[in-house]
């Protein structure tokens, strides 16, 4: 990316930001001339709340724009795909905005200045993203974002690359063609320009602004040679590496001290402020639910759990958290007193469809979740997240983590309450290797791909799932 791209790039964070502040400051505005005039006489200024609610709007849209991708190349070259994530980023504000509303009871930060904060900011970021697409046409057009590009090698990843590049309206990229020993270099629609021996007149004859290197294992031990001649034109040269056979696709490659290291597992709560950001919610959204639910509803059920088998309110049960370290997990009993999880041979029994340990109140809290409240408890003290991969009985722990592939990676964070395989059709009872495995992948999904947005919305097809039934839910 050349400096005119990147300064182009930069710029749309910045205006973003300005684009918060001045829709901020409309809806402060609006919201102080809708005050009787005794009232907005006694305001002077703006106040803590309002400076804190303004930086908290930043810090949010910073941080969700990092781990959206908001504002990587391929998204801004999409334009569908960027209002679609840039409304995703206005969503998060709203998340936070009534988090803000409910805690700071201010006369200002009310719930009209969070309607035209939030109209304000939808209407300017996505004007300034139709903007910032005419003057990118037009850059296109008059060559400054031009580029020509040549791929050498015929590795897997190239294709890939090619496959992405075709995807990204406009005309900002051209393949001008491929340079590879392989006979079938040209199999994906790309032109064979000839074998890396003829590089260096390939280059002489063509007109590159970067050449993407994929090599092939047969075409490997040519990168010195290949970097040599490269080395004598003034051409941006970039390197494709293809690990997808030994690491998940979605693996990155970091520094320590200039040495290139690759995670072979993209874990983005392994950053602290996202760590910080879902502990933060888990909270807020545990206490709201203790506070608004458990407390009334628990009388009731206590009530209820008595009244129909003998025995505890409360089921305890030792279970791994992250890095499997071990935690009690509470749940409201549904079971008869005394109950194996383990039959004679030690073999892990699950909870099954019309089981007979399941009690007639037990049934009706399985079916809609409500044995599982107690857990929010579990999020207060740390052993548990809101979302995240269900946390598994010990023994089927042992049973699995030797046959299923990755399983024990589901360590690598809280468990939760609900999860990314449960509301996918993945809950409760796993009957074959297949089914546990299928788990396991929707459980390694979510956590390579989390995002604050992906734990609401499981949050809200747990809802929806709860109100009209889970048919997988005994």
């Amino acid at each position: 990316m050349n400096s005119v791209r990147k300064s182009f790039y930069y710029l749309f964070f910045f205006t973003d930001a300005v684009s918060i502040f001045l829709s901020f400051l409309f809806s402060d505005y609006l919201s102080r001339s809708r005050l009787p005039i005794e009232m907005a006489a006694k305001i002077d200024g703006i106040s803590l709340a309002e400076i804190f609610s303004l930086l908290v709007f930043l810090f949010i849209w910073f941080f969700y724009s990092r781990s959206s991708s908001l504002y990587d190349e391929f998204r801004i070259s999409q334009f569908g795909s960027q209002i679609f994530i840039l409304l995703k980023n206005i969503f998060a504000q709203l998340i936070f905005g009534l988090a803000i509303l409910f805690f700071l009871k201010s006369i200002i930060l009310s719930r009209f200045f969070f309607v035209v904060y939030l109209v304000t900011l939808s209407v300017i970021t996505i004007l300034t993203r139709l903007f910032f697409r005419l003057v990118r046409f037009h850059l296109i057009k008059s060559g400054y974002l031009k580029k020509n590009i040549i791929i050498v090698g015929s590795g897997k990843a190239g294709g890939l690359y090619v496959d992405s590049l075709s995807k990204v309206s406009g005309e900002e990229y051209e393949i001008v063609g491929r340079v590879s020993d392989l006979a079938d270099s040209s199999r994906d629609g790309v032109k064979s320009l000839g074998t890396i021996s003829e590089l260096s007149k390939v280059l002489k004859k063509r007109d590159a602004d970067e050449i993407i290197i994929s090599l092939s294992d047969s075409e490997s031990l040519k990168m010195a040679d290949i970097l040599r001649i490269l080395s004598g034109y003034p051409i941006r040269v970039r390197i494709i590496p293809y690990y997808s056979k030994f690491v998940s696709h979605k693996y990155q490659i970091s520094f320590f001290n200039n040495i290139p290291v690759v995670d072979v597992i993209n874990d983005p709560l392994d950053e602290l402020h996202w760590r910080i950001i879902k502990r933060i919610f888990d909270i807020v959204f545990s206490v709201l639910i203790i506070l608004s639910v458990f407390v009334w509803l628990f009388p009731v059920i206590a009530l209820l759990i008595k009244l129909d088998s003998k025995g505890p309110v409360f089921f305890k049960q030792e279970r791994w958290g992250k890095r499997n370290k071990k935690f009690i997990l509470f749940k409201f009993r549904s079971m008869i007193k005394n109950s194996k999880d383990v039959d004679k041979n030690g073999k892990f029994v699950q909870a099954t469809k019309n089981d007979s340990r399941i009690t007639r109140v037990g049934r009706f809290l399985r079916k809609s979740s409500i044995d599982e409240l107690p857990q929010f408890f579990n999020v207060l003290i740390g052993d548990m997240s809101v979302v995240g991969p269900r946390p598994h009985a010990v023994p089927q722990n042992m049973e699995s983590k030797d046959k299923i592939e990755n399983y024990m990676l589901r360590h690598l964070v809280k468990p939760g309450i609900t999860g990314w395989a449960q509301v996918s059709g993945f809950r409760g009872e796993t009957r074959t290797d297949e089914q546990m495995k299928r788990r396991v992948e929707l459980d390694m999904f979510y956590i390579e791909n989390w995002s604050f947005f992906l734990d609401l919305k499981i949050i809200f097809m747990t809802i929806w799932k709860g109100l009209k039934g889970d048919p997988v839910a005994y």
